[in-house]
């Protein structure tokens, strides 16, 4: 059986390919960012009059080039890590990202399903925006961000997120792109000016400009008048196959002499996993060999850092009792004496990487096939950890917790005045997917008006103002301290804090509704009464 490319390399292919192309390199760079406001044009001025099959598969090809260019360091991950040869990482990509694909091939169907591919209408392109939110926010994927995100690095834009959350940028963009489309529609047709949509378009843009220039202000003077601590990052630079038990006393001692560097700290923080043994959770002083002590003694500093805890369970396996244990990935906050004040134990792990479905149970044969898949337990609580003598109140987000905006909206809630992450992305080695996993966070520092700290063992570390503005950023791969001055923010938390996702909850009962509609009318609307 013969394959004809030109079947393939088609005009209409190309422009929704272009799609996912344009929609991938908004997250590459802060002067890429630009492009969401104009991504979506090329798939959906193909899309017009096309039948929802034909629409289906142009959405998948543009889901297909948006995954596999914004994810394509996964492949490198997966071999290196993994332990997968190379054409079969690729393999597994190209499958994963033909999955994700399915969002915007669902969204394309959509489209032409509910016939809002035919005309220039108002309300035709408020459907669709809302078709959007509701694919973004609803279809399950690995790393949940979206267009909405790729403004994160324009002050002025993102600041609206703080009323309804990153689905409402999302919608305003789609919505400015769908009003270009529309008037490409009119130059080639010469039917209908889009003239309500272009208006709007204007008035997003006004709107976003006013109320981000003045939120800015309301909060540089909230943080201008709120209490201040010092805060130390120790990003101390090692390399994946490095961090293991075997080297825990010199991964240790080199996150000690670093934070010396930085005494006069309030609080210093090192990065998820700084430590490389296990921690018993019943116990009360962190010590993890004998009585040495973990973090360095200094007067009136506090540590948050990162580790691994178990809990021992005794089972009865039908003739003896043996020992398991539940394995945690953890963060403890400490006095300089190791005294534990406080533990988080990370809630949202990451399928495939900490853990595999079942695989304490019925699937424990691929531990043995894939010896990097990690076999730990969710945590149950959001905890607050404080610091009483210096009001500090931590929301702890470990690794991608922070791309998630459930967490830092309910920390918010529970009365953080500080967020911090801990990470560790040298998983990924020198790509783009640290500066990735930065551009969607910085969104829930303006989420909640909080600062937000970013303490990452080889890059990006950063300390994040309320604005989202990047007040002290580390390099990528590099051994070196970040200090910097926060505030810790007591004002009442906002909107979108209080109210969480509820935007795209209304898209989709509008969706929803508008469908069953439709039914109703093609169902019973051409019989007479």
């Amino acid at each position: 059986m013969k394959i004809n490319p030109k079947k393939y390399l088609t005009f209409e292919n190309a422009l929704a390919a272009i799609t996912g192309i344009l929609f991938a390199i908004t997250f590459f760079s802060k002067w890429f960012g630009i492009f969401g406001w104009v991504c979506f044009v090329p798939l959906l001025y193909v899309l017009k009059d096309k039948n929802p099959r034909e629409s289906f598969r142009l959405g998948m090809i543009t889901g297909f080039f948006t995954n596999i260019i914004s994810l394509y360091w996964l492949v490198g991950t997966l071999a290196r890590f993994g332990g997968f040869p190379l054409p079969a990482s690729i393999l597994i990509i190209a499958l994963f990202c033909l999955y994700s694909a399915l969002q915007f091939g669902i969204f394309a169907y959509l489209i032409s399903k509910l016939k809002l591919n035919k005309k220039i209408c108002m309300k035709d392109a408020l459907l669709i925006c809302t078709i959007w939110v509701a694919a973004e926010y609803f279809f399950p994927v690995l790393f949940p961000f979206g267009i909405g995100n790729s403004q994160a690095f324009y002050l002025p834009i993102i600041q609206i997120v703080d009323l309804l959350g990153v689905k409402l940028l999302s919608f305003l963009i789609v919505f400015v792109n769908i009003s270009i489309v529309y008037l490409i529609w009119f130059f080639k047709d010469r039917k209908k000016f889009p003239a309500p949509a272009l208006l709007l378009s204007v008035l997003i843009f006004i709107i976003l400009f006013a109320y981000g220039y003045m939120k800015i202000a309301e909060s540089q003077k909230i943080v201008a008048e709120s209490k201040k601590i010092k805060v130390g990052i120790v990003q101390a630079n090692f390399d994946f196959f490095e961090k293991n038990p075997e080297n825990e006393f010199f991964i240790t001692e080199r996150h000690q002499e670093m934070s010396k560097q930085i005494e006069d700290a309030d609080l210093i923080v090192w990065p998820e996993t700084a430590i490389q043994d296990w921690f018993p959770l019943y116990l009360k002083d962190y010590k993890v060999q004998e009585n040495r002590k973990v973090v360095p003694q200094m007067n009136d500093t506090f540590f948050l850092i990162g580790g691994l805890s178990f809990i021992p369970n005794e089972v009865f396996n039908g003739e003896t009792f043996e020992t398991e244990y539940t394995k945690f990935n953890t963060a403890f906050l400490t006095d300089s004496n190791s005294l534990i004040l406080g533990t988080y134990n990370k809630v949202k792990l990451l399928m495939f990487g900490e853990y595999f479905p079942l695989i304490n149970t019925k699937l424990k044969f691929i531990k043995n096939i894939i010896p990097v898949m990690g076999d730990l337990t969710p945590g149950k609580n959001l905890n607050i950890l404080e610091v009483p003598e210096k009001n500090i109140r931590i929301g702890t987000l470990i690794c991608y917790e922070d791309i998630l905006p459930y967490f830092g909206r309910e920390f918010t809630k529970k009365g953080a005045n500080i967020l911090i992450n801990m990470t560790n992305d040298a998983w990924f080695g020198k790509s783009l997917a640290p500066y990735q996993h930065l551009l969607v966070s910085i969104p829930r520092a303006v989420e909640n008006r909080r600062y937000f700290v970013r303490s990452t063992n080889s890059g990006v570390s950063t300390i994040i103002s309320p604005t989202g503005k990047i007040e002290a950023k580390s390099g990528i791969f590099t051994q070196e301290n970040l200090v910097g001055e926060v505030a810790l923010i007591e004002s009442k938390p906002p909107l979108y804090a209080r109210v969480g996702e509820i935007f795209p909850w209304i898209c989709l009962i509008l969706v929803v509704l508008y469908s069953f509609g439709g039914y109703l009318v093609r169902k019973y609307g051409g019989k007479g009464t």
